[in-house]
């Protein structure tokens, strides 16, 4: 039998092949024994997230809140303002009457002690014989009622429709055909001359004069001519002075004495009444009682 030692002629002879020892660990598991061995990592802490998470809530709710406490100080604040008109102009309590605060948050406007810019609607609003939509835009009015507000303009817009109704009381007789044409409130009335029947048309330039509404005859049109107003007062003498003497129309004993007419103007489809008043209390006594005519 050959000698196993034989073969590996590097290894003296007498000394015993390598034979691993009893009970040690081969390299591959060592390593992967000590891989196992070493400890892990520590986790990221997530105390910074759960900070952010309830800031973020926080901050939401407080935003949730202060949209609800504008919501409310707006809608009561539209409410006031709006019971406030109502009385002014002696409304009935169902009449409708539309409030928009303009500007930035209520709340911030009422730190300032005043609402920047409010607008104020009535529909159908009767003034005397006139009856139309009537704005108002309020100016730095304070939460102070009872102090000045800086400037109000009321602007009432009289449809065509509407300016019929107070056309007849104008004119002294029964007019037809009212339409509003080229700057002139127009309209056709009839007369008898010496048992002749007339149609004559006339047209109405209305002014502001003394804190009225003052409607003048600016034209005249006879069958299908059209006349100055002294030819047809040379024509027909007399008879037709009521229809061409200027009218007046009072318009301050149906408003809060604060408001003074200051412009009138005829537009295609509306006749426009501009009042403004300025430095007066909402809740004072200007507001509070009607004015009179003179």
């Amino acid at each position: 039998m050959a000698d196993p030692t034989a073969s590996d002629p590097t290894r003296e002879a007498g000394t015993p092949p390598d034979v691993p020892e009893a009970g040690a660990p081969e390299a591959g598991t060592a390593e992967a024994e000590a891989v196992a061995a070493a400890p892990a990592p520590a986790r990221p802490r997530r105390r910074g997230l759960i900070a952010a998470i309830v800031v973020v809530g926080v901050v939401a709710v407080l935003g949730v809140a202060a949209v609800i406490a504008e919501n409310v100080a707006r809608a009561q604040a539209q409410a006031l303002i709006a019971e406030q008109v109502r009385q002014s102009l002696q409304l009935e309590a169902e009449h409708p009457v539309d409030v928009a605060i303009e500007g930035g948050p209520v709340l911030l406007q009422a730190i300032g002690g005043e609402l920047e810019r409010v607008v104020v609607a009535v529909p159908d609003l009767a003034v005397g014989e006139l009856r139309g939509d009537l704005s108002l835009v309020v100016e730095g009015t304070p939460l102070d009622p009872t102090q000045p507000t800086d400037a109000v303009q009321a602007v009432f817009e009289v449809s065509e429709a509407d300016v019929a109704a107070v056309v007849g009381a104008l004119s002294g007789a029964i007019a037809t055909d009212v339409r509003l044409d080229e700057r002139e409130v127009r309209f056709e009335v009839g007369f008898d001359l010496f048992g002749v029947p007339f149609t004559i048309g006339l047209g109405l330039t209305p002014t502001v004069e003394d804190g009225e509404l003052l409607f003048t005859p600016s034209s005249v049109v006879l069958g299908d001519e059209r006349l100055p107003v002294d030819d047809l007062q040379e024509q027909f003498g007399g008879i037709v002075d009521p229809l061409l003497a200027g009218q007046r129309f009072c318009v301050a004993q149906y408003l809060p004495r604060a408001l003074e007419l200051t412009a009138v103007q005829v537009g295609d489809e509306q006749l426009v009444v501009v009042l403004q008043a300025a430095d007066v209390a909402l809740d004072g006594p200007e507001f509070s009682t009607l004015g009179t005519c003179g």
